[in-house]
């Protein structure tokens, strides 16, 4: 049974999907014993391979025909060009956040909006776009803000904390104190800080060289927006 099953996908590889040379067919027939003795499934689970004599059924999963959907058993498996694929079950981040936003795993998506908008329009803008101002959670979340705004010359720009309930009580656009949220580093090139000078300065944003300063929210400035995945 197995070896009418092994000529049927290789006859099935040869006339209906793989670009392969004779060399190719020859090297299929050795190798197609082993794998048609493996569950389709963990089939589909295998990346493919670069190498020019592999295997026709893995020459099939690996063809990508412009993004054609192949199903094996159980398993979906989505190939947008060799050898990248994914199941079902992986989250496309890409199309949940949009292509002009930074995608870092392990830290979040974010974009950096370089037009100038006071704190609260700026906090809108980023619920329209399916998120929230940024709110730093690490020092290494810090960094890839900080570096992205050397990239776009930017010297300062919002993020989502604030504290507009009470003077001094300073908490993340997500109603939780800022001190919970694993960064509240203030800037030490200015004295005092938060300081609230002239009454007014209840909005956060991140400066250029590290840290935070509080400015009036009515001002203008860049902001970043991030979305949680």
């Amino acid at each position: 049974m197995l070896r009418y099953l092994r000529y049927l996908l290789v006859l099935l590889c040869v006339t209906s999907y793989c670009v392969a040379d004779q060399s190719d067919t020859t090297n299929s027939l050795q190798d197609l014993d082993a794998v048609v003795s493996q569950s389709f499934a963990a089939v589909g689970k295998s990346l493919c391979d670069s190498d020019p004599n592999m295997g026709a059924l893995q020459q099939l999963l690996c063809s990508s025909q412009n993004g054609q959907r192949m199903d094996f058993g159980q398993q979906i498996i989505y190939i947008n060009r060799p050898p990248q694929w994914r199941t079902h079950k992986a989250v496309n981040l890409l199309d949940k956040v949009g292509s002009d936003y930074l995608v870092t795993p392990g830290i979040g998506a974010h974009k950096l909006h370089i037009r100038k908008l006071p704190w609260n329009r700026a906090r809108r803008t980023c619920i329209q776009e399916g998120g929230h101002l940024a709110i730093i959670n690490s020092n290494s979340e810090e960094k890839l803000l900080l570096r992205v705004m050397e990239e776009n010359k930017m010297t300062q720009a919002w993020l989502g904390v604030h504290d507009l309930y009470e003077e001094g009580d300073w908490n993340t656009i997500l109603d939780e104190p800022m001190e919970s949220s694993g960064y509240a580093k203030w800037t030490t090139k200015i004295a005092n800080l938060p300081d609230n000078a002239g009454g007014k300065q209840h909005c956060g944003l991140l400066l250029k060289d590290g840290g935070m300063d509080d400015l009036d929210c009515a001002a203008g400035q860049p902001f970043f927006c991030e979305i949680n995945f």
